[in-house]
């Protein structure tokens, strides 16, 4: 059985953005294959699918755009390609990656040996390789490189580089019943209130800062209108998250010998 399954998601025409990726991760070593990306621009939101435009409001503080939408659809398509690939691992990537250590291939393989430990001593399923977690994480050891594997009891957000387990993945797919929020926003709130987030500090992947394509008006994106309820939502659910990380933060400070 392959122990990383390695995916590249990316819009059809997007050709500029695969090769500039193409060259990094092969420059790095690292094997992939494209997933051609969900493309939800120009569509009506209402239109595509699992998206529920009430819930967004209510959850979220506004509806979404139809590239914010797309971004998640392709998302859950990597997780089921995952799980269809037999791999012990999923790395899920981003057509805008950039690497942050030139040691990649022998970070991730020294981490994929970290993974099983970290299971014994408490479940996990995603973990984010391109945002650090800073604040709200506990360190689980080092690994190469300086790096170090922490407990991201506040999940990060953005999804450049999403490492999945086989039952993280599986859980993915089965939780989402509806797309009311942006899949990294998501991803916050799903592994923070369980406490089954993993990232590494400092991050193994940034961005190039290219404009995205896939979710050319996403949440991050000043042209999406913003109105009061979208402020009030937001301190809610990153107040809700904060409290639940710092009671996972205790809780698993206890499980430390």
């Amino acid at each position: 059985m392959t122990r990383l399954d390695v995916q590249l998601i990316n819009l059809d025409g997007s050709d500029v953005r695969l090769a500039r990726a193409t060259a990094a991760l092969q420059s790095a070593g690292i094997p992939f294959r494209r997933l051609p990306a969900f493309d939800g621009r120009g569509k009506r939101p209402e239109d595509l699918p699992l998206y529920d435009p009430a819930a967004a409001l209510r959850s979220f503080g506004r509806k979404l755009t139809g590239g914010e939408i797309g971004c998640f659809l392709s998302h859950l398509e990597a997780a089921r390609q995952f799980l269809q690939s037999g791999a012990d691992y999923g790395l899920v990537l981003e057509d805008d990656l950039s690497i942050n250590d030139p040691d990649l291939a022998a970070i991730l393989s020294e981490l994929l040996d970290a993974l099983p430990g970290v299971l014994a001593q408490k479940a996990w399923h995603v973990g984010n390789l391109g945002r650090a977690a800073p604040e709200m994480s506990s360190p689980i050891g080092p690994i190469a490189s300086g790096h170090v594997l922490v407990r991201a009891h506040l999940f990060p957000v953005t999804t450049t580089a999403i490492l999945w387990s086989r039952d993280g993945s599986a859980g993915f797919i089965r939780d989402v019943q509806r797309i009311d929020m942006p899949v990294d926003q998501w991803l916050r709130c799903w592994a923070s209130a369980a406490d089954t987030g993993l990232a590494v500090n400092p991050a193994l992947f940034g961005t190039s800062g290219a404009a995205s394509e896939i979710d050319a008006s996403a949440s991050r994106s000043k042209s999406v209108w913003r109105g009061p309820r979208y402020a009030i939502a937001r301190k809610l659910w990153l107040w809700r998250n904060t409290r639940i990380a710092r009671r996972h933060r205790v809780a698993f400070s206890k499980l430390r010998p």
